[in-house]
């Protein structure tokens, strides 16, 4: 009986340039007695250095991860760019002034709205932000109004995100006091029917001030007004109980805090229907001397000089 031996495994040339291949990889990997972290713990962290330093070929669709997210950082930034920040605006300047910036382009009727930002003393402080629907119109108003000449002065122009609007505010109103929430919230409600009268001595009481001018004059009648909170006045003071509605009885007239403790005047808010009354008061108002007959001119020098203008 014959018994069948073992047969010879000889190498072909395939499992030898196989065996060679394997090989030459091993040559490139790490020591068994080096662990990597990315084996050990599953909430390792990647390196970031990068493959081609450690000579390995980039694949095609390779992107870099900082870059990527500063890419989307950037494009997320863009998406939510709908202000646009006015600077060095004439104190005259109006809402159709500065609608008038972009007539004829695509931009003039997707202004929803111009919020101005105001001093102590209720005056324009040069500055307005214009809200646009669309990023993209917000981008071509800015670098079509951006250092264009309005009365004299040429603007500036800078593109807002909605968190840059509200760090904004807080910085112009949150060390104001709170007394000042209600007038920049009536603004906001009745803007272009409010007209502030500056210069008043401070004696003077709204209910005088109101009957004196409501006999020529179309004035709101008294009424629980029930407006939302939304200014930043005293911010700083009370961060709390911001939110909810005012619960205040208003009439025609509304008589604004001291913006100085030894100030001797103040001014006033007229709430009027229309703003065709605004305007005929302004023109009636503005640059005349306050009841020249008790104040005379002669002794006061002038100090009682009234200034007249509309909120917007």
């Amino acid at each position: 009986m014959a018994f069948l031996r073992a047969p010879i495994l000889r190498p072909s040339p395939v499992t030898a340039s196989a065996f060679a291949s394997t090989s030459r990889l091993t040559l490139h990997s790490p020591s068994p007695s080096t662990t990597s972290p990315s084996t050990t713990s599953p909430s390792a962290t990647f390196s970031t250095t990068p493959l081609a330093s450690v000579g390995q070929r980039l694949p095609a669709a390779f992107v870099d991860s900082h870059k990527a997210e500063n890419y989307r950082n950037y494009v997320r930034r863009l998406k939510s760019t709908k202000y646009v920040l006015l600077s060095n605006l004439p104190t005259t300047a109006t809402p159709t002034d500065v609608r008038s910036l972009a007539f004829g382009q695509k931009t003039f009727n997707d202004i929803s709205c111009i919020e101005y930002i105001y001093t102590r003393s209720l005056r324009p402080s040069s500055k307005a932000i214009v809200f646009f629907s669309s990023p993209i119109h917000a981008q071509e108003y800015e670098s079509y109004v951006h250092g264009r000449i309005l009365g004299g002065k040429q603007l500036s122009a800078s593109l807002r995100t909605p968190d840059d609007r509200v760090r904004l505010l807080q910085k112009a109103y949150a060390s104001w006091p709170q007394e000042y929430q209600l007038p920049l919230d009536l603004i906001e409600y009745e803007g272009g029917k409010l007209v502030l009268l500056n210069n008043i001595p401070q004696e003077t009481t709204e209910a005088r001030l109101e009957e004196r001018l409501a006999v020529r004059y179309d004035l709101r009648p008294q009424d629980r007004w029930r407006g939302k909170r939304a200014s930043y006045a005293g911010w700083e003071i009370d961060k709390k109980g911001y939110g909810g509605s005012h619960d205040a009885v208003l009439g025609g007239v509304l008589k604004l805090p001291k913006w100085h403790p030894d100030a001797t005047t103040t001014g006033f808010l007229v709430r009027c229907q229309t703003a065709v009354e605004a305007m005929r008061l302004v023109r009636r108002w503005h640059n005349t001397f306050f009841a020249p007959a008790t104040f005379d001119i002669q002794v006061t020098g002038g100090r009682f000089k009234l200034s007249a203008s509309v909120l917007y």
